[in-house]
């Protein structure tokens, strides 16, 4: 059973976590993905044990190929990504569809992308880069079913 001040501590969390996603929601797009970013870059300052694993697992997959300050510099961009992409999340769960329309290219079989109106599209799997760096066509030859989404502009 939880005692007073155990649910005092969880109720002042809870609404922290709230008043910083408003604060993101409130934000521009763009200001989102550098905040998201500028934090993954703290974390990577302030987070020894898991900047350790990501190094580790870095050198495990690229020790051979890559030097020193370029797995620390993979490991520090993925840090940024991963803040980027928590704070644009919370962001784009409050737009509307026409809000993220002009930012989104989507490819793949027109049913899916248009389906006929009045009609719900079938099922499909949505494919999302947010970097820019993937390249989903092979995927998308593959199976006619795939449905591919790009963010167009980014920082």
């Amino acid at each position: 059973m939880f005692s007073l001040i155990s649910l005092i501590v969880e109720q002042a969390l809870c609404l922290m976590a709230r008043a910083v996603v408003g604060f993101l929601q409130a934000l521009p797009l763009d200001w989102v993905a550098r905040v998201g970013r500028a934090g993954g870059a703290l974390t990577y300052l302030l987070d020894r044990r898991h900047r350790r694993v990501a190094l580790r697992n870095l050198t495990r997959c690229f020790g051979e190929t890559k030097s020193t300050a370029e797995i620390q510099a993979l490991a520090r961009e993925n840090f940024c990504r991963i803040g980027e992409s928590f704070c644009c999340a919370a962001k784009t769960a409050a737009m509307s569809f026409e809000e993220l329309l002009p930012r989104i290219e989507f490819v793949g079989d027109p049913k899916l992308v248009q389906p006929p109106s009045g009609q719900p599209p079938p099922g499909w799997l949505l494919l999302l880069d947010i970097s820019g760096t993937l390249n989903f066509t092979p995927a998308l030859a593959s199976s006619p079913r795939l449905l591919s989404a790009q963010l167009l502009t980014g920082p």
